[in-house]
């Protein structure tokens, strides 16, 4: 433990081991048969997987070429080296090759025409399976109709929409044809989605008028005909609505069809329809960061680089073959949505879900992931968190017995989530644990099958990924918290930011701090076996009279405390809390914060962090705000309490839960529970 304005922590504590991998896990395994095929194919042995990732990043030329041919990538040229350049920013991978993004998650078509490649369920307990080859007829039909319209490669293709399978098909078909393609759900509001998409100058807007969420039918048809008419760039507006008569815009627009109409016409036969073939740096999709304070930025992926990504990150990592099915409780805002749609790429059928999660109950996304026989269940610690207030255990009430792996995403899953996990799953299910970013279009830490998980822990740093730890010197740390670094190119990196021609915006965001290599904004834990923690946000991070702490090593203190459903806490500094650390607690089962747990929750954090860790103010709460992903909000209530970001800049965040935005602007502007 440091002092004296260095670091306090408690990372270097392991989690238990709640698994070892079986004799079954070493022979089945996706990195054991790469690792045979290396052998085979390249002579090349390794013992283990640690042997397997330090290759990866000693030989990158080797590694990502070994990938290439290893899914079999097709190309209407070859490529003419692995890559050019020598920094994050000027590498290009695979120069010379064109390729489609689309075309590789489409071509298993050929031989599963008759499988579900999309089993999509909504709300109301509707679900419809599409099969690959209705899924390919219609991806060709909606992209025939988008050149049709005058849409070129390059041109900007955007939805507003829900999970569903027209946004699948519309995300498909946009960059069949070369168009590129972003999209935010429906929660957003009018000057949201137009802080994203007056950004990229969209062509065609796809969107719905209304789309239920937790019992309600909420409309957006205002918020619609506000976004376009904000994007005068909007040529044609795509409605998806089951009733064609009910909403009509009040704008201009120069050209309104409904979606439905569009897949009406004679689809092209797979054998004519020519997918774009395109440069492996051909913009893919654009994505957005949260954007609380400024615009968000918005982040370029290229259709080579996304899709190695994807296919590694998922074929290894989450062990994704073309006989799983990946459903992952996630929005169109969030780059989970599309690298799950990316597990096509694999064969694997993909499952989509429209609605809240706990809605007619909390057992619903169990409940669709047993009726759609999911071999991957994707949700935040944060669902999990719920489960265990609730105590809902979900295998006493769904078989699961078709689930292999559930995989928490997207925020810190705690110690207890883990063992709860462990207790509560099949035996055959495993838990693992994946880290990684929107800009980085995938992981850079996820699960390993031949390797020990343990409560609380990252199994590995993933293949290609040299991330390391650094302390504020720039050294290397082992066992310690430190700044994320990922030290060398990767293809999956971010082409660019929109509208940053000269990229000193993308160099000022991700690389200066540390030139030459990308700083992630994290902070991880690396132990010795290669195993990590991840503490959260560096830009989340408690700074407090000089000492820096991770707000995840108090959530943790408190895991343990039955009486407390959640935590959030942040240390303002400026406002009236300046250089407080605040600390804000549900309560279980409609309990009070009184003056004995106040002392005990003290004492706790005292014991197992140290005294400067103890908060200045601890505040019961009636919920801890997450995003509908399931991230705690930490940057944003700091800036709130900061007053840095003005109140409907936080209930932007909070779309989907105005009473918790409600309670904390008010108690942000008043100081008083």
């Amino acid at each position: 433990m440091k002092s004296g304005g260095e670091t306090v922590t408690a990372s270097a504590r392991r989690g238990r081991i709640l698994r070892l991998p079986t004799a079954k896990d070493m022979e089945d395994s996706t990195i054991t048969a790469f690792m045979r095929w290396l052998c085979d194919h390249r002579a090349l042995a390794f013992a283990d997987y640690p042997e397997l990732w330090e290759w990866s990043i000693r030989e990158p030329e080797q590694f990502w070429s070994a990938l290439w041919d290893y899914f079999e990538i097709e190309t209407s040229a070859p490529y003419e080296v692995v890559r050019r350049g020598t920094t994050i920013q000027d590498t290009a991978w695979f120069p010379g090759a064109r390729l489609n993004f689309a075309q590789h998650l489409l071509r298993h078509e050929r031989r599963l025409a008759d499988r579900p490649a999309i089993i999509c369920h909504s709300e109301d307990g509707a679900s419809r399976e599409w099969t690959w080859s209705e899924l390919g007829n219609a991806v060709r039909c909606l992209a025939t109709q988008f050149r049709a319209m005058g849409i070129q490669p390059g041109d900007r293709i955007a939805g507003y929409l829900p999970n569903t399978s027209e946004a699948a098909i519309a995300l498909l078909a946009a960059t069949a044809m070369g168009a590129v393609w972003s999209s935010c759900s429906p929660e957003f509001g009018a000057n949201a989605a137009l802080d994203r998409f007056g950004q990229i100058e969209p062509k065609v807007v796809i969107a719905v008028p209304r789309y239920h969420y937790a019992g309600k039918l909420r409309d957006r048809g205002a918020t619609v005909d506000e976004i376009v008419a904000g994007l005068p760039s909007v040529s044609h507006l795509v409605i998806v609505s089951n009733d064609e008569t009910d909403w009509q815009p009040s704008g201009s627009v120069p050209n309104v069809i409904s979606f439905a109409r569009l897949l009406e016409t004679p689809a092209t036969p797979a054998e004519e329809f020519r997918f774009e073939a395109l440069p492996t740096d051909h913009p893919l999709w654009i994505v957005y960061t949260s954007g609380t304070s400024g615009p968000p930025k918005a982040v370029v992926h290229s259709h080579g680089g996304a899709l190695l990504g994807a296919m590694k990150d998922l074929g290894f990592h989450i062990e994704v073959t073309e006989k799983s099915r990946l459903f992952f409780y996630c929005t169109t805002s969030w780059i989970v949505w599309n690298l799950m749609l990316s597990g096509l790429s694999l064969g694997a059928s993909v499952v989509l879900y429209d609605g809240s999660p706990f809605e007619p109950d909390i057992g619903r996304l169990w409940s669709i992931a047993e009726h759609a026989k999911a071999t991957v269940f994707g949700t935040s610690p944060g669902f999990i968190a719920k489960m265990i207030d609730k105590d809902y255990r979900p295998s006493t009430h769904h078989p699961l017995e078709a689930l292999e792996v559930v995989v928490l995403a997207g925020a810190i899953a705690e110690d207890n989530v883990c063992d709860w996990l462990a207790a509560e799953l099949p035996p055959h299910a495993r838990t693992i644990l994946q880290a990684g970013s929107t800009e980085i279009c995938g992981g850079y830490a996820g699960g390993v099958r031949l390797l020990p998980f343990r409560s609380g822990e990252i199994t590995a740093r993933v293949l290609g990924m040299d991330v390391e730890a650094f302390d504020k010197n720039m050294n290397t740390v082992r066992g310690e918290m430190g700044e994320l670094v990922i030290r060398t190119p990767f293809p999956n990196a971010p082409q660019c930011l929109w509208n940053d021609p000269d990229g000193s915006r993308f160099v000022e965001t991700y690389l200066s701090e540390i030139p030459g290599m990308w700083r992630q904004g994290d902070i991880i834990t690396i132990f010795a076996d290669g195993a990590c923690r991840i503490a959260g946000r560096s830009d989340a991070t408690i700074k407090r009279n000089g000492v820096r702490m991770g707000s995840n090593e108090l959530y943790r203190a408190l895991t343990d405390e039955p009486r407390i459903a959640d935590a959030i806490a942040v240390c303002p500094q400026a406002g009236r809390f300046n250089g407080q650390l605040l600390l804000f607690v549900q309560m279980s089962g409609g309990g009070a914060l009184d003056d004995k747990i106040h002392r005990e929750i003290e004492r706790t954090i005292s014991d197992t962090l140290s005294p400067r860790h103890v908060p200045d103010l601890i505040v019961q709460a009636p919920a801890v705000p997450y995003t509908v992903t399931g991230k705690r909000i930490e940057v944003q209530l700091r800036e709130l309490l900061e007053q840095r970001i003005a109140p409907e800049q936080f209930a932007m965040a909070l779309q989907h839960d105005p009473e918790t935005a409600a309670w904390y602007t008010a108690f942000a502007m008043t100081g008083a529970a």
